[in-house]
This record gives C-alpha cells, structure tokens and sequence, in this order.
C-alpha cells in the first residue's frame, strides 16, 4: 500500500504539482472563509473548547487547544487524499478497460508509453508486424506507413471487387498494435474455409473493406474507426491510398506484373516500379516521418514489402531529409524469388539506389547463426542466413549494429519482444551518438 501511494510522487508524472494546487486551493478556501466572517467563527470555536477543557481539568490548557488543532488537520488531510481517491478512482474505473489489473498500473503504463520516442515504421508483411509488437510495449508514438501493393489471396480479390487498396496488411498491423491481442486478434486473423464465394478471405480483411464502404469509400475514417474498436497504439497508415500495381524488371529484361507474381518469376530483380508512377501520398504519413525521432525501415521482403513505399511520391525525400535516426532491420534469411545470395550490403545497396544514399544511416543484423532443423526446412526453399561485412557496409556510409535477434527455439526468425527491446535501445542509444561497439556490448548482457 505504502509504495502504490509514493509511485504517485515519482518524477515524471506530472501529479506532484497537481496535488501542491489542490492544497492551495483548499488553504486559500479556510483563509477567505476566516476573512469574510472576520474570525468570528473562529473565536466561537476557541471559546467552546477553552470552556469544555475548563469544565474538564479546572484551568484553560492551550496546549491541549493546540493538539486538537493539530489532529484536526491530520484528519482534514487524511479526509482530503481519501475523498480525492476515491472520486478518481470511480472515473477511471468507468472509463478504463474492465479487464485492466490495478488502475494505478493502467494509469502508470499509460504515461510512461506516451512519453515514449516517435517511431515511424515503414513497410509491410509479417515482418512489419513482428517489429509492432514488440514496440508498442514500449511507446504509444509509433506510426506504421504500410504498402498497399498486395495483390494476391483475399487482399486481391477485394481490390478487384472493390476497386480499393489491399487491406491485408493494414489489418496486420491494426491486429499487432492492439493493446491486449486476444479474441479479436483470432477474429480478425480467421480465414473462411470451403469452398463457397467466401473461402480464403479473412475475416478483418472483409470487416475493414465493409467499413470502407460505410464510411462513404474512405480508408481513413476505417482505419480510424477500426483503431478505436480494438484499442490501438499509435496509428497505422497506408502509403498511399492509390490503386497501385507494383511491377518489377528483371536483370534480363523482362517486366513482372503484380506484387505476388514477382517472387515467382525465378529470374533476379533489377529494379521495382508501380503504375501509376509517383503514386500520391498520404499526408499523414509524410507529417509523421517529418516528426519522427527514428524511422525504421523492415524488417520484410525487400522488394514486395519495403521497396514499394519508397516508390511513393515524396516519401523517400522526406526520409532523407529527416534528422532523426534512420535504422534498417535486415532479414535474418535471404527471401527466395527476392534476395537469393544477398548479403547485408546487398540489401542496403538496393535502398540507396531506390531512395538514396542517405535512406539509412544504422543497420541492424542478428548476430545468431541460426542452426537445426528448422534452418534446414528453410534451406530446401532456397533461404540461406543473410552474411554480413561490416567493413562492405561502412564503406556505403552504413553503421552496422550486432544483437542476438532470435527466439530461443532456433527458428530463423525475429522474436517480436527481443526484437523491440533491442530496437528501442538502440533509438535511445543512437540519440546520444554512442559508439556501435559500445552499444553491442549492452545489447549481449543478459541484464539489459
């Protein structure tokens, strides 16, 4: 009880001098109701207590007066802090979540993560989504720029229908940045079986495309409405609210048309591109990376996920000319039909000739050679670990930053908590110019 009361008073919380005002406020009360009744009050109060202690021990005793002063504040105080509690605590019982576990927890969390650094993240996929959830435990300033290029499964088939961006992986990235997944994270996530007209679609994909359409074809005002449904943290806005198609030229030549064909044409990729070309952006996207304090690129596949929101118009620029930290999560396998026999390098050479050679200024790579059978799964797909140089990436101007990134299974996959962990000590390292080794020596203690 005694340390649940003095977390009130720890610094940061902005409650110290709130309570410092209602004291005042109350003391000034005393001072001009004494003033407006010219003390007399006061001096009836005095007089019955010196004839009461009179009628009592036989003489006038101030002492006592005193002590019965003093108690009475302490019992005004005590008054005070009870009453206040207790009002608050109904309010904030009636508009808190019902599941929350203490109100002072809720409250303490809440605080804390608003007060978190500006993350936006740009891309899309699983990956975009592993990296989410483990942030917003983290910070409620995150921003999710999302691609809006998918073209296959339920995604495709509602473009289609609808005319309308995909929205499988704003409906992702909703589901991850839900403050309490559960069962509308299942919800969401379920895909219709069968074999009728609603086989393969998912269920958030069908419930984001119909409030769509509600709220008069306005993605916005859905993805809105669906942040406030499922409690999001932070925001999730697509590149573009454009219909794009994401096309891709080959090193021999040959154009690919359709984000979910390009990872099957077996052939390497020379360079990505959309029609329309320059796709306008979204103006809320472009606020947020201006206003960022770091800005992550990944991770995700790096021509279908990540390369599509540089071909929006101006987004690349703007994160160029941004001054906060600019870090880009690398796979910790190479994507077959994308990066087949990409190193570290290889991934960053292909952003900067996208967005420019000041895209990135931080990479990070897992540091964990991943080994068993589910490395060997990966491989009979054609996925090999991603190699890094760390002399090949300064030389592009790149920092490179080692952390173990994996789960504890083995499997060769970021872990969303260790993931988001490393990422924002890294965030809060990079703003104070620490150097790259002395960082990854923090990130190898087990203690951090």
């Amino acid at each position: 009880m005694r340390t649940r009361f003095f977390r009130w008073l720890a610094p940061g919380l902005n409650i110290k001098r709130w309570l410092f005002l209602f004291s005042t406020g109350v003391g000034l009360l005393i001072l001009g109701v004494a003033l407006m009744l010219n003390y007399q009050w006061l001096a009836y109060f005095e007089d019955v207590f010196l004839q009461l202690i009179f009628e009592t021990t036989g003489s006038y005793n101030y002492t006592v007066v005193a002590t019965i002063g003093f108690v009475a504040i302490i019992l005004g105080i005590l008054f005070m802090i009870m009453g206040t509690r207790r009002v608050i605590k109904t309010i904030i019982r009636a508009v808190i979540p019902a599941d929350s576990e203490k109100v002072s927890d809720y409250i303490f969390q809440n605080i804390r993560l608003g007060q978190g650094p500006k993350i936006v993240v740009i891309g899309g996929g699983t990956g975009l989504s592993t990296l989410l959830r483990g942030l917003k435990r983290r910070t409620a300033n995150l921003t999710a720029i999302v691609t809006v290029a998918d073209d296959g499964g339920s995604s495709g088939r509602l473009r289609e229908d609808f005319k309308m961006i995909a929205p499988g992986d704003l409906r992702n990235c909703l589901v991850a940045l839900a403050d309490k997944e559960g069962l509308m994270e299942k919800l969401f996530r379920y895909r219709f079986g069968g074999e009728g007209d609603l086989a393969g679609h998912s269920f958030g994909n069908l419930f984001l495309t119909a409030l769509t359409q509600v709220l008069d074809a306005d993605i916005d005002k859905a993805l809105e409405a669906s942040s406030k449904i499922l409690k999001v943290r932070g925001r999730v806005i697509p590149a573009s609210t454009e219909n794009i198609r994401l096309m891709a030229e080959m090193e021999d030549g040959t154009i690919v048309a359709g984000e979910s064909h390009i990872p099957h044409a077996g052939k390497p990729i020379k360079r990505v591109f959309t029609e329309p070309a320059l796709p306008k952006p979204e103006g809320a996207a472009l606020q947020a990376i201006d206003e960022a304090d770091a800005i992550i690129l990944g991770p995700g596949s790096l021509y279908t996920s990540i390369m599509p929101n540089l071909l929006i118009d101006k987004i690349a620029e703007h994160i160029q000319a941004s001054k906060a930290a600019k870090l880009y999560i690398c796979n910790v396998m190479t994507q077959p039909g994308e990066t087949d026999g990409y190193t570290a390098a290889d991934h960053v050479r292909a952003l900067q000739a996208q967005g420019g050679a000041s895209l990135i200024d931080t990479i990070l790579v897992n540091d964990t050679y991943p080994e068993g059978d589910s490395v060997e799964a990966y491989r009979e797909t054609g996925s090999e670990p991603v190699l890094v140089n760390a002399d090949e990436l300064a030389a592009l101007g790149v920092r490179t930053i080692r952390a173990s990134l994996m789960d504890d299974s083995g499997r060769p996959v970021h872990d969303s908590e260790r993931l988001g962990k490393v990422v924002m000590d890294i965030v809060y390292a990079l703003q104070t110019d620490i150097e790259p080794h002395i960082l990854e020596y923090y990130l190898k203690r087990n203690d951090h």
